[in-house]
């Protein structure tokens, strides 16, 4: 048909505009198959390892050896493997835990290089080896031995490879995990023994079934210590807040992308049949259907989101696999196979294809309904004042400030669109200095509670009096009777405690000789002060009931503090009893005393390197978002010149100089942009406040949403640039609007 021969006039016409719109398509479509690919893969490769490498559901220590594990695995359907572990100092602040090779349970896989063959081989986790030097063929001194590096390991309860289950933040600088032969621990003092376990019945409750075994055990007398189940194992479950994370993105970024084309393909759409109704009503009367005009113009947004789709799909295929090994380099999973699904490809070409078609059938529709005759007279501007406009009641302001509004208030199509992706880039933006910060301010909160440096955990209960500069902790976990994933450790510390420092919501010390929890806590089981709560313990599957003095106001802990005498009488446990120590300076306790120890500087050497990656990822959104904000404010700005065309060249006529033009035209949307972004501050916060209670959800840790005014001027300051840097790209085209256009206006 003749009339598609005009498509590519329309393109060209305005070719920066819809270049404009492309980029927010391909972007949207990009950025779903990336996500999307991103979270299966490492879903389905997470899954294959843990199954088929037979994941641990909990482990634990034993004071003696279990003698009879057949006749426990059939009395509580279970598979018992024991294994050997032992943490080897390489240096003072380096330290590789080396694991005996399991056959049932928690089996290594060997993503690099070979298995064990003999006696003096080691696999070493990846991370640690490429941070420290230790390639494949190399030699390795650890536990007075010396082992050749005969590959690199992966292990399905070491995914996360932290080492303290309590840890948040890992660095192969400081630690790393390795799997030598049994054989090896023979003669190496001091290593522990452990038990894992796995139920074959994966449908009854996971805390019933520990609970009775725990029972079992404790029936044949044998004390267990460092109980880990895999639900509160970072190890473990770490992985799968990212995997979450990553699938709950993949919709709504995209979602906004589409719809915010959406909202300006329409805008363009509108105006342009509008602008050319007289053509229109000419076509009618010549015989064109109205089947053939709406074909002819919904060819230009079916055309920019069948490209943007498949041009995103076809830049978004190659990414997944690079970014998938990038994770797994974090999270130490074996990659088996990428899958690249067909069905995202196609989801992220025909969703901006059915949005924009849908959005621009609706508008195109309702503008050809008009008769032939109706159209041929071509479009009346109309000066209707709507309510939005009387409602500001723009009379009382001087005339440069009222020609700014009614540019704004008479579009509302515009107007929302403006307000909403300027409030989607700066959520966007805002979103990575706010993760950032929050981890930031987690990390250099604790020491306002914790005053000490080192945590000790026992094996056996402790009665001898805490060392000087320590104090003696209890501590056990537990959970709401009516819902098993929230776990949460209460803890029974010193009444005179001077190393945990607890403060109310004023600041002001709270004693230790009453019952604390803390605030993320009390929030998450909507907890008051006076309030009698009853919690089911982990440990015997019994119900204790707590009485609740204060909440302490901070900011991360999930914790319910008491006085330890107290604690001891409530579970049972004998006077004076205790199973770890708090302490100021580092003490020298035997190792194979010990079931863990913390280093609070340790924690801060990661946390410095989980800035070092974070800055890289929060330098990243802020240029997409950046640049979702240039095409968004360049869209707008170039629509508005367009339909003040004749505006402007009468203020040429009239003697308006160029930069009192530019700053009437250009400048119009200054307020929209500042009110847009000054929204996306509550509107990210609530999201990370959601982010975040899901994130507790999977891993037990509840982050504040910290925002900075320092990283929100940064956020405002880099907006401001980009609507300036809009402007400089339009002023061209206000400069081009010669004095003849409104003469010729008038004579039309």
């Amino acid at each position: 048909m003749a009339l598609n021969k005009r498509v590519f006039r329309m393109l060209k016409g305005n070719l920066l505009r819809y270049i404009g719109v492309l980029m927010l398509i391909i972007l949207g479509s990009y950025t779903f198959i990336v996500a999307a690919g991103l979270s299966q893969n490492l879903a389905n490769l997470v899954t294959t390892f843990t199954e088929e490498h037979k994941q641990e559901d909990l482990s634990f220590s034993t004071d003696r050896a279990i003698s009879d594990r057949a006749a426990l695995e059939k009395e509580f359907d279970a598979i018992i493997e024991e294994y050997m572990s032992f943490d080897a100092e390489l240096s003072d602040t380096l330290t590789l835990r080396l694991l005996s090779e399991t056959e049932r349970l928690n089996i290594p896989a060997a993503i690099e290089g070979r298995g064990l063959l003999g006696s003096g081989e080691i696999l070493l986790d990846p991370a640690f080896a490429e941070a420290n030097g230790y390639p494949i063929g190399s030699q390795i001194e650890a536990a007075g031995k010396t082992f050749a590096v005969v590959g690199f390991v992966s292990l399905p309860h070491y995914i996360y490879p932290l080492k303290n289950v309590y840890d948040i933040l890992y660095s192969p600088n400081d630690f790393g995990v390795a799997v030598i032969n049994r054989e090896e621990f023979a003669d190496i003092d001091n290593a522990a023994s452990i038990y894992s376990v796995r139920f074959h019945d994966r449908t009854q409750s996971f805390n019933r079934q520990a609970v009775e075994l725990r029972e079992g055990l404790r029936a044949e007398g044998i004390i267990v210590s460092d109980w880990i189940d895999i639900m509160n194992n970072k190890r473990a479950r770490m992985v799968w807040a990212s995997i979450t994370g990553m699938k709950t993105m993949s919709v709504p970024l995209p979602a906004a992308m589409f719809l915010l084309c959406c909202l300006i393909i329409g805008i363009m759409i509108w105006r342009m049949i509008r602008y050319e109704s007289v053509i229109i009503g000419t076509l009618y009367a010549q015989g064109y259907r109205r089947r053939e005009l709406m074909r002819h113009y919904m060819t230009l947004p079916l055309l920019l989101a069948f490209a943007g789709g498949v041009i995103g799909s076809l830049l978004a295929l190659p990414s997944i696999k690079p970014i998938v090994i990038a994770m797994v380099s974090y999270y130490n999973v074996p990659v088996i196979n990428i899958k690249l699904s067909v069905l995202n490809v196609l989801i992220g070409i025909l969703t901006p294809t059915l949005f924009l078609g849908l959005s621009s059938y609706l508008v195109i529709r309702s503008e050809l309904k008009r008769s032939p005759a109706e159209l041929m007279k071509g479009d009346k501007q109309k000066t209707k004042v709507n309510a939005l406009e009387r409602a500001f009641k723009l009379e009382r302001f001087k005339f440069s400030t009222k020609f700014k509004l009614r540019q704004q208030f008479r579009s509302i199509s515009r107007l929302v669109f403006l307000f909403l992706g300027v409030t989607s880039a700066s959520v966007l933006m805002l979103f990575g200095f706010t993760i950032m910060n929050s981890m930031n301010h987690v990390f250099n909160t604790a020491s306002d509670v914790y005053q000490f440096e080192y945590e000790y955990a026992f094996k056996d209960i402790q009665y001898d009096e805490a060392p000087e500069g320590a104090e003696a902790f209890n501590a056990g976990k537990f959970y709401p009777d009516n819902n098993e994933g929230i776990e949460f450790y209460i803890t029974g510390i010193e009444p005179d405690s001077t190393i945990v420092t607890l403060k109310d919501s004023k600041g002001n010390p709270l004693p230790n000789n009453q019952t604390n929890i803390t605030k993320p806590l009390a929030n998450r089981l909507g907890i008051k002060v006076g309030d009698a709560v009853t919690f089911i313990n982990k440990a015997d599957g019994k119900a204790y009931t707590f009485h609740i003095d204060a909440v302490a106001d901070s900011k991360v802990e999930q914790f319910i503090f008491m006085p330890i005498d107290e604690f001891n009488i409530k579970l049972g446990l004998p006077e004076n009893s205790y199973m770890g120590l708090f302490s100021i300076n580092k003490l020298d306790i035997p190792d194979e005393e010990l079931s863990g120890t913390k280093s609070l500087s340790e924690a801060s050497d990661a946390m410095d390197e989980f800035l070092g990656q974070m800055i890289s990822m929060v330098a990243l959104m802020t240029i997409v978002s950046s640049i979702v904000a240039l095409i968004i404010l360049y869209l707008v700005t170039s629509l508005i010149i367009e339909e003040n065309r004749n505006t402007i060249s009468l203020f040429k006529v009239f003697g308006y100089r160029r930069r009192e033009i530019k700053s009437m035209i250009l400048n119009s949307s200054t307020f929209v942009i500042v009110a847009g972004f000054m929204i996306s501050i509550p509107i990210m916060a609530a999201s990370m406040g959601a982010m975040y209670g899901y994130l507790g959800n999977m891993i037990n840790l509840v982050l504040p949403t910290i925002i900075s005014p320092l990283y929100v001027a940064v956020c405002f300051v880099v907006i401001m640039l980009t609507y300036q840097l809009s402007k400089l790209l339009c002023a061209k085209k206000v400069n081009e609007v010669s004095m003849s256009e409104a003469l010729k206006a008038g004579m039309e």
